[in-house]
Parts: structure tokens; sequence; C-alpha cells
């Protein structure tokens, strides 16, 4: 069963004279929603002009003219939201007060390099794209390792696919990004072969690739091209693939 979610349910809060700048989590009436944190020391850029603008100018910019502007997280290849983009809000954005940033057009092409991440997994070891040439990468993109998205059934089927394809002497790092923290992966992790490396604290990449629907997963070719992307439920388009 597939799951769809859409920006527009991930509220975005900006909290004001803050001291630290962080992402935090927190669940509204069964909604998972992701409060990112704004300080003086936030990066934050114009996207009108290009140019990096201070947070005092922005408090003052929003303060000048209510509504008309969004803010707008933009996430490094570490998963992290690193710096923010102001967008002046659409003609209709004002009027109807709703504002959609889904961009799917922002999501890895196949046939195109995929953006550089550096992930952590549960294991210790940093996973750097650069240096995952010559291996193919499978990237599995979770909410949390929670039933209903998270099962046995999900998770089958990718270790099958790792298994298959080690007796043919391939190698595949399999990553699974999540919302979990160190300590929950640990207890949401049964003492079986999920498939993949978990990777706390990660969900940060599932925006990173502009990834709605959850499991969805990238497979990387040994050159860093993006060979194919699926969602749980037409895995087959990836299991089914020649790898050489």
């Amino acid at each position: 069963m597939n799951f769809r979610f859409i920006w527009f349910i991930l509220i975005i809060f900006f909290v004001h004279n803050s001291r630290t700048s962080s992402a935090q989590v927190v669940r509204s009436k069964g909604k998972m929603n992701q409060q990112f944190v704004m300080n003086d020391e936030t990066v934050i850029v114009n996207q009108a002009t290009g140019q990096r603008i201070s947070y005092q100018a922005y408090d003052e910019l929003l303060k000048k003219s209510p509504g008309r502007y969004r803010t707008q997280p933009v996430f490094d290849k570490y998963g992290k939201a690193s710096s923010f983009a102001l967008i002046p809000k659409t003609k209709s954005e004002v009027e109807t007060g709703i504002t959609l940033t889904l961009d799917e057009d922002g999501m890895p092409e196949i046939g195109k390099p995929i953006p550089p991440f550096v992930m952590t997994g549960l294991d210790g070891k940093t996973y750097d794209s650069d240096k995952l040439r010559g291996k193919y990468v499978l990237l599995g993109f979770w909410v949390k390792y929670e039933k209903p998205l998270y099962t046995l059934e999900s998770t089958k089927i990718i270790s099958d696919f790792i298994e298959e394809n080690h007796e043919k002497g391939i190698e595949i790092v399999s990553l699974g990004t999540t919302i979990n923290t160190d300590e929950e992966c640990r207890k949401a992790i049964p003492k079986r072969n999920c498939g993949f490396i978990p990777v706390p604290n990660s969900y940060g990449f599932n925006h990173r690739y502009k990834v709605t629907e959850t499991p969805f997963f990238i497979l990387i070719d040994k050159k860093g091209i993006v060979r194919a992307m699926a969602p749980h439920t037409e895995f087959d388009k990836i299991k089914e693939l020649s790898l050489r």
C-alpha cells in the first residue's frame, strides 16, 4: 500500500528569536509535520534577486508586506536545511491563502547524475555518493519504520533483490532514509535482513530529492547515474533490470 505525502501537509513553522537552528518533528491529528527553526545565523536567499539577506531584513520585509512571501528550506547533500529561499507568493497564493510547494520537476531524472549525498548509516559508516562510484546504490525513501508502510513484505522485495544480485557477484549498497532517531531505528529494525542500512534522522533527503510517495526507490549505477526509480508497488521496474 502506498501513501502520497504531498508537501502542503508538511507544515513549515518559522520560529523567531530562537537560539538554535534545527528541524523538529511533531504529530498533529495523525499528520506528520516538520518544524524548521530559523535564527539570526540562518542563511536566507531572496529568490527574486539571488542575493543573501540578513535575518533582520527578512523580518522587516515580512512586517512590511505581510502574507506576500513564503520561506522554503533548501536541503544540502547532508540532507540538512542549510539555507532558506525567500519566495514571493503568486497572486493565487495570496488570494487563496493556499501554498502548494510540491515540485516534482526537482526530482532526480533517469539517465542523469544523482545530486550528491552524504549519509551516515546506523552502522556508523559514512556513505558519500562520490566515493560510491563503481558500485550500484539503491536508495530507499521511508517516513518511519512502522506499519503500515514498513512491513516484512515491503522489505522482502528489497532483500531478495540484493541477495539475487549478490549471488551473481554484483554488490549493491542499499540505504534507507527515515525520520526515526538512532535509538528508534535500533528498536524498529528486527533482527533479520531488511535489505538496507537504516539512515537515522535523514528525512531531509526525501525533501532534497522531492520524494512525495513512500516507500520509494532510486537505483543508481556505477557511474552515479540514475538507472531507475519506482514506488514500492512498482519495484519490478527495478528488480527486472539486468545489472552487470
